[in-house]
C-alpha cells in the first residue's frame, strides 16, 4: 500500500538542495535498477546524499545497507506504533531531548538520559527500536541538518541494563548507526561514565570501526566539553529549559509522527526481488567480520576526563 504521507520529511524538504540535482540523478537511475528497493521520493534521496557528502558511491552503500538492515530485523524496524504498550513503556524509561540551540558549528545536539532506572523494565530490542523511530522523527524536524552532537547521561544506568542487552540487536543496531542512518555524526559525549564502562566498551568495541571510537569522549562529570553551556538544558547549568519540560515537548510529537511511523515500516528491501545479495550480509550470517581493531589497546588508552 502507497504511504499516504511525506517521507522522510513530515512536512516535505524546505530547502532542497538544487544544485545537487545531477547527483539525486544518478542515485534515482541506480535505484530504478535495483528491484529490491523501495520506490522513495527525491526528497529521500537527497537525505542519503547529503548525509554522504554528495558521494554518490558512498549514498548508495547508505541506501542499499538502509533499506536491507529494515527488513532484516524486525524486531527494530516494524510494528512501530509509538502508541503500542510496549512503546509507551520504553518511551516513560528515558528522557529524549532535542536541545533548542546548535553549536557555534551549527550541529544539532541530541542529549539522552535515563528517566526510570529500574532495568527490569527494558527489552533492549524494544528501547532500540524506540530510539530509532525517535531519529527518524528528528530528522524530519530537521531536513538537512549539517550534523549532530549525541550526549548520552549514565546517570541511572545500572550494570542490571548492560545484563539486558541483546547482541543480535545491539549487532544490527551498531551496523545501522555506522553504515545506514543518514545522518553526519560529529560527536559522541558520555556524561557521568560509570566506574564500570569498560564492561559495556568489551561488548561494543568489536562492533565499531575506529573513526566512530575517535568520536566518543567520556566525562566524570555533567558538562561535556566542547558544547558551548548555554545552549544545554538548565539541569546542567545552560539557558535552556529543564530536561523535563524538553522531554515533554518531545513527547508532545507523538500524535503529530503515529501514523507517518507506522508507515515507515514499509519503507524496507524486498529480498525476495533481490538479484544479487549484498556484500554486507556476512555481518549477519558470519560470512565475514567488520574491521579488525586491537580491542586490548583501545581498552588501554580508554580514558575519561
Amino acid at each position: 500500500m502507497a504511504p499516504k504521507q511525506r517521507h522522510p520529511f513530515i512536512d516535505g524538504l524546505k530547502d532542497v538542495p538544487v544544485e545537487r540535482k545531477k547527483e539525486m540523478n544518478k542515485i534515482k537511475i541506480w535505484m530504478n535498477s535495483q528491484p529490491h528497493l523501495p520506490h522513495i521520493s527525491e526528497d529521500y534521496i537527497y537525505l542519503f546524499l547529503h548525509a554522504g557528502y554528495y558521494n554518490v558511491e558512498r549514498t548508495k552503500s547508505y541506501i542499499e545497507n538502509y533499506f536491507t538492515i529494515r527488513a532484516s530485523a524486525p524486531a527494530i524496524f516494524s510494528d512501530r506504533d509509538p502508541y503500542s504498550p510496549r512503546m509507551q513503556v520504553m518511551i516513560g524509561l528515558a528522557n529524549l531531548i532535542r536541545l533548542p540551540k546548535t553549536t557555534p558549528e551549527g550541529y544539532r545536539v541530541l542529549l539522552y538520559s535515563v528517566r526510570d532506572p529500574d532495568p527490569t523494565k527494558m527489552i533492549f530490542s524494544d528501547a532500540v527500536k524506540g530510539f530509532c523511530m525517535y531519529n527518524d522523527c528528528v530528522l524530519s524536524e530537521d531536513g538537512l541538518a549539517e550534523g549532530y552532537v549525541v550526549i548520552f547521561d549514565m546517570r541511572g544506568v545500572s550494570i542490571g541494563h548492560l545484563a539486558r542487552v541483546s547482541l543480535p540487536a545491539l549487532k544490527a543496531f551498531m551496523f545501522y548507526i555506522q553504515d545506514a542512518h543518514p545522518a553526519r555524526l560529529k560527536g559522541i559525549h558520555i556524561l557521568n561514565t560509570a566506574s564500570w564502562i569498560h564492561h559495556i566498551m568489551r561488548i561494543v568495541v568489536p562492533l565499531v570501526r575506529s573513526e566512530i571510537l575517535s568520536l566518543i569522549k567520556f566525562h566524570k562529570g555533567m558538562i561535556p566539553e566542547g558544547i558551548p553551556h548555554e545552549i544545554l538544558p538548565a539541569d546542567y547549568g545552560g539557558e535552556a529549559p529543564s530536561v523535563d519540560e524538553l522531554d515533554t515537548h518531545t513527547k508532545s510529537m507523538v500524535d503529530k509522527y503515529s501514523e507517518w511511523l507506522k508507515e515507515s515500516a514499509c519503507f524496507k528491501a524486498d529480498e525476495t526481488k533481490r538479484v544479487k545479495k549484498a556484500s554486507w550480509w556476512g555481518l549477519f550470517s558470519g560470512g565475514s567480520a567488520p574491521e579488525k581493531l586491537d580491542e586490548k589497546t583501545i581498552l588501554q588508552n580508554l580514558q575519561i576526563d
